[in-house]
């Protein structure tokens, strides 16, 4: 007998299980891959624009810029990114380090053709299935490798994980549970018997994932986490004091010097991004957290269709859970933090329900397989076949229903062609690094990736003060004011605003009268208000902000009523819900009469005809056409029909003393340049 066949019977049962885990991996990256050769190339109208090709996240257009920054040689030297935080400006990425994503993101692009959008594709399918392999690793030291086929099937395919890392996402979350995985491997694989050798290289290899994990996601806290965790596991399983100390010490200089002295700063952080945003001075904010999708909370109901759409796996997942924790309290210790935030997100932010999937799909697996495994015994089958059909079963519970998960499901574009189409177009008509005052923060790194601009707000420079008081310019009923605060920020930004706030103790109302009577005129260069479409769907957050009450801390939710019209005749509008009598000023939806302060039609942004009715109360009509075809019609109540977003935006009542347009692709994006002029001057 060779020694190739002695290894494989004696190890053949890790090996089916190994063999089984690659092909996990292999469906992980064909899926992916296929959504984008043929799904994507097929629809390539909706997902390529010129030399861009469309991304699935607002953040992955971040990590694009600093890849691009990177091998431009502009990171790492103190430079302040000239698109980011207009007008103070602020340095790209944190503590001005490229994160490893970016660094990977630049070198894929070595493999095609210097092209920054394939080659952060390319990293999504053979990044996003890596964690199946430590998931497999460490439960198959538990004695459930079989499970861990199912957890990485589980995982890799459930919403919860797969709609963070499906095919356009190039971001962090593609290598989230990798490393706490690994790092977690690395410490179950401590222990009393093994020789301060092993412990000691154990330490090494567990900080040094430590170490990568927080180049990757630039999160230090973690490694406060994992030092307790190691802390615990190490005396539970009592090894020995004059080894723990030498151990966790190298642990913290493998994961970094200067890693370890930000885990305070990075978990105050964290608290400020996910718990209590902090106020500046004695002004409180408007709390960002509840118009941020993927921090919001959910029901637990919704949150456990998103580990798996047929919710009774899911709760054998949960038993499968509780199963290995009383089994194997011990070595179930280093994977304690995933099982913390997966329950820590069951009432708090979705963002975290993806950590717990793999450990929810493996604990379906568990109870599978130790049904298996007394059924096995009962009939009395060959051992040789047990790991076989433990694979079989597990792949075929997950196909009968993968229906219930995302293994079908295609990734859409987060911004629509026809935008990245306006700002391209835009980038041509107007100087480079001009900078947009946009009403909401989200597209703020599509503008800096693919438009060059820069910003007042974006994904990670968004909430408090910034985004207060441009969204307060947006929503007023007053154009001066928005000029105003532009004026202001122009003169001296928002970081000297935030230290005079706190140094001269402003009140809220002093700081509304400081920026919003600002009277000096507009000195600055290339300053534009961009407006675009997608933001209609954002109105509800972005007067959540604009309308912020500083004493009675609330807000008034305005939003557009969208009507569903099919006809019109002799004045009459008949609607999927009732009609529209525009002789009279009325709206009736079978029952009640709803009046009409005035009807308007707008035609590619201009208000074409005007119907005006005779009363102190009511609705407004917009009908909005675009070469005379109607798109979508709109009612406003008198609040949001006054604001600026809507009489720059959708009506063109711009004031053409302080602005001028200078694009006009309506309704998809509209940009109006900030005029030299006197603020002081009353509006038209």
């Amino acid at each position: 007998m060779s020694k190739f066949e002695a290894f494989f019977l004696n190890h053949r049962t890790h090996l089916l299980l190994f063999m089984g885990i690659l092909v996990v991996y292999g469906l992980s990256f064909y899926q992916r891959q296929a959504d984008y050769s043929f799904f994507w190339m097929n629809n390539s109208q909706d997902y390529v624009v010129e030399d861009v090709t469309l991304l699935a996240s607002t953040d992955s257009y971040y990590w694009l810029k600093m890849a691009r920054e990177l091998d431009k040689g502009t990171l790492g030297k103190g430079q302040k990114e000239i698109t980011k935080g207009y007008p103070d400006l602020q340095m790209l990425a944190i503590q001005d380090t490229p994160s490893l994503l970016a660094v990977l993101i630049s070198f894929a692009k070595n493999f095609t053709d210097g092209d920054y959008y394939r080659a952060g594709i390319l990293l999504v399918p053979i990044l996003s299935g890596l964690f199946v392999f430590p998931l497999f690793f460490y439960f198959n030291k538990l004695g459930f490798g079989a499970s861990a086929i199912y957890g990485g099937l589980i995982a890799t395919f459930g919403h919860a994980y797969y709609d963070r890392t499906m095919m356009g996402r190039v971001d962090t979350d593609l290598l989230n549970t990798f490393f706490p995985l690994v790092v977690a491997c690395f410490i179950l694989f401590m222990g009393r018997e093994k020789s301060w050798r092993v412990n000691f290289s154990l330490s090494f290899a567990s900080g040094l994932t430590m170490y990568l994990f927080t180049w990757w996601y630039q999160q230090p806290s973690f490694i406060g986490v994992y030092l307790f965790v190691m802390a615990a596991y190490l005396v539970i399983s009592r090894v020995s004091w004059k080894q723990i100390a030498p151990i966790l010490i190298i642990f913290l200089l493998a994961s970094g010097p200067e890693h370890v002295a930000q885990i305070l700063a990075s978990l105050q952080t964290f608290l400020r991004a996910y718990v209590s945003p902090p106020p500046t001075g004695g002004i409180a904010w408007p709390n960002i957290l509840s118009t941020v999708a993927e921090v919001q909370s959910r029901t637990v109901a919704t949150k456990l269709k998103m580990l798996h759409g047929f919710v009774p796996l899911v709760y054998a997942g949960f038993a499968g859970l509780v199963y290995l924790c009383i089994r194997r309290f011990r070595q179930m210790i280093p994977i304690a933090p995933l099982i913390a935030l997966g329950i820590w997100s069951m009432v708090g932010p979705n963002r975290f329900v993806m950590y717990v999937a793999p450990i929810i799909g493996v604990g379906t697996g568990v109870l599978l397989e130790v049904l298996i495994k007394s059924s096995w015994q009962k009939i009395r089958a060959p051992q040789a076949m047990l790991p076989v059909v433990s694979i079989i079963l597990m792949f075929t519970l997950f196909f009968s229903t993968a229906s219930y998960t995302g293994f079908y499901a295609h990734a859409g574009p987060i911004i629509p062609a026809s935008m990245v189409r306006a700002l391209l177009d835009i980038k041509r008509v107007v100087p480079r690094n001009s900078a947009m005052f946009t009403p909401y923060w989200e597209y703020g790194y599509a503008l800096m990736e693919v438009g060059d601009f820069a910003t007042y707000h974006d994904g990670g420079l968004q909430g408090g003060m910034r985004t207060t008081l441009i969204s307060k310019a947006t929503m007023s009923d007053d154009q001066k004011d928005m000029v105003s605060l532009i004026s202001y920020l122009e003169d001296s930004g928002f970081n000297p605003l935030s230290a005079k706030i706190r140094n001269e103790q402003l009140t809220a109302n002093d700081l509304m009268e400081l920026v919003f009577g600002y009277t000096e005129d507009f000195k600055g260069e290339n300053v534009y208000v961009l407006y675009l479409e997608e933001m209609l769907w954002k109105l509800s957050s972005l007067s959540y902000f604009g309308t912020w009450d500083f004493t009675g801390r609330k807000s008034a939710s305005l939003d557009f009523v969208e009507l569903h019209c099919f006809s019109m005749a002799d004045n009459i509008m008949r609607c999927r819900d009732g009609t529209i009598d525009l002789d009279r000023g009325l709206m009736n939806d079978g029952t009640v009469d709803v009046p009409l302060r005035a009807a308007l039609f707008v035609d590619n942004g201009y208000v074409v005809e005007r119907f005006d009715y005779d009363r102190d109360e009511g609705y407004y009509l917009q009908v909005l056409e675009k070469n005379g075809k109607v798109f979508r019609i709109l009612v406003a109540d008198e609040q949001l029909f006054r604001t600026n977003f809507n009489q720059q935006y959708l009506l063109g009542y711009y004031d053409r003393r302080y602005f001028e347009e200078v694009y006009n692709d309506f309704p998809v994006a509209r940009v109006l340049k900030v005029k030299k002029t006197d603020t002081g001057a009353t509006t038209e």
